[in-house]
């Protein structure tokens, strides 16, 4: 196995237990996995909001990033096979560059409509983000558009080099094939 389909197990595992509390024991196993929680009112789920950030030296630079998950009640809902609803998210990415902002972007699934067929896309919501690691001198993230309370997902690789320029490309699942376009920039 490539090192760098390592990151997608990780993804999966550090979403299950970033914010997981002792109150949330009572949860269905589904609802903890993917730290959704459900309006009680309306029956609609939503993940959880996260922030993670970090630093990374490269080339004698210091680079800070911040990774902001939010559901959105702006966005289309999706639906699942049972017919449940969920609101998608928002992740705001933000990176400086020894205390200069170098980048910012609000993702929505909709960014990575050129790599996702659209029959998967309308089914799916932006799940995660994660940092990865440095690559040729360039932050590289792992990103995830799911359908929901599934382990049916298309990895995505996003890489943001010392002058804020973004490429996403298609990650790779283990073997599979995946459903999706060309790399964009």
């Amino acid at each position: 196995m490539k090192k760098s389909n390592l990151i997608w197990p990780f993804l999966g595992v550090a979403l299950l237990f970033s914010c997981q509390s002792k109150e949330n024991k009572e949860q269905k196993f589904e609802e903890r996995a993917f730290q959704l929680t459900v309006d009680s009112e309306t029956g609609i789920y939503r993940m959880q909001s996260s922030d993670a950030q970090g630093n990374e030296v490269i080339a004698g630079a210091e680079y800070h990033y911040s990774i902001q998950r939010a559901p959105s009640d702006e966005l289309p809902r999706v639906k699942d096979a049972e017919g449940n609803l969920f609101v998608d998210n928002v992740i705001d990415v933000k990176i400086s560059r020894n205390g200069k902002s170098l980048f910012a972007k609000r993702f929505t699934k909709k960014d990575f409509a050129s790599l996702v067929e659209s029959s998967f896309l309308s089914k799916a919501i932006l799940e995660g983000l994660v940092f990865d690691k440095v690559v040729d001198g360039r932050l590289r993230f792992a990103a995830s558009v799911c359908q929901p309370q599934t382990d049916i997902f298309i990895p995505l690789s996003l890489t943001v080099s010392s002058d804020g320029q973004l490429r996403i490309e298609k990650g790779s699942v283990l073997d599979e094939e995946i459903p999706g376009g060309e790399s964009s920039e």
